[in-house]
């Protein structure tokens, strides 16, 4: 079987397991009080399936891209990558609880049905297609709390920053303690992310691996994941692209940040490095 008929394979199942899921949960999901125009056009079915079918491709050859770097056995990568992600994308659904008001429980089963089916999309990717390479032994040289803790810090601010000047959408105002909390757990949960590729961009300079991380991982996955808000929800398109692009920039500063953090064990050559 050819690598792309294996490829296409695993990201048909774990779409299917998304759509599955979605549909599994019912009235529990929390759904949208109006529809975009192109729901209207083709319907809230044939939308969603498009939008699965871009995003799962799109997160599954970033992370062939990527695996190509990262040490270790193939399912052993998919297993970190995909968890880190499927984590970044259940914390993601939160944002819904102070932005409009929905309930914790439906945006929990709606996070669970994109992250169940892509950290299985990752794992089993790496199985299949992903190279191995020799484990590293300094994967990353940083230890794991102060980077959760900058990242959480630098988004958390930065989000409550932009929201409070009123350049996207929040529910500051209305629902102040989710959405002041949101931004800091959804921070912490990027900084897993990029501890999870671990050594995949020694050797790089410092502002190569903020670009990197900040665009090629986070902004392509955040991208191809927030598709769904401006496919479904009406007039949300501008709302969309500032929000990505400044949680792009929130995370590429961080980067930045982690990069000036003490290491162990870890040699010059890497990300440490001024060049």
């Amino acid at each position: 079987m050819s690598r792309a008929v294996t490829f296409l394979l695993i990201v048909a199942l774990s779409g299917a397991l998304d759509i599955v899921m979605h549909m599994a949960a019912g009235d529990l999901m929390p759904m949208p009080p109006e529809f975009s125009a192109l729901v209207n056009r083709f319907g809230f079915g044939p939308v969603v399936a498009v939008w699965v079918a871009l995003a799962f491709i799109g997160m599954g050859l970033l992370f062939l891209f990527w695996a190509q770097r990262m040490s270790g056995k193939g399912w052993k990568k998919g297993l970190r990558y995909g968890l880190a992600l499927g984590l970044v994308i259940l914390v993601a659904m939160f944002e819904g609880v102070g932005l409009l008001g929905t309930p914790f429980a439906g945006e929990f089963l709606m996070g669970l049905a994109d992250a169940v089916p892509i950290a299985l999309m990752m794992v089993l990717l790496g199985w299949t297609l992903a190279p191995d390479s020799p484990d590293s032994d300094a994967r990353s040289g940083l230890s794991v709390l102060p980077v959760l803790l900058v990242f959480a810090l630098v988004f958390g601010f930065g989000r409550i920053g932009v929201q409070t000047l009123g350049l996207i959408e929040s529910g500051l105002a209305e629902r102040l303690l989710p959405s002041l909390i949101w931004p800091f757990a959804m921070g912490a949960a990027v900084g897993a992310l990029f501890l999870a590729l671990g050594d995949a961009m020694r050797g790089l300079p410092r502002a190569a691996v903020a670009l990197a991380f900040g665009l090629g991982v986070f902004g392509a996955n955040w991208a191809l994941f927030m598709t769904f808000v401006p496919m479904v929800f009406p007039d949300a398109l501008v709302d969309t692209v500032l929000r990505v692009g400044l949680d792009v920039l929130f995370v590429t500063g961080a980067v930045l940040l982690v990069s000036k953090l003490p290491r162990k064990g870890f040699d010059h050559d890497a990300v440490a490095d001024d060049r």
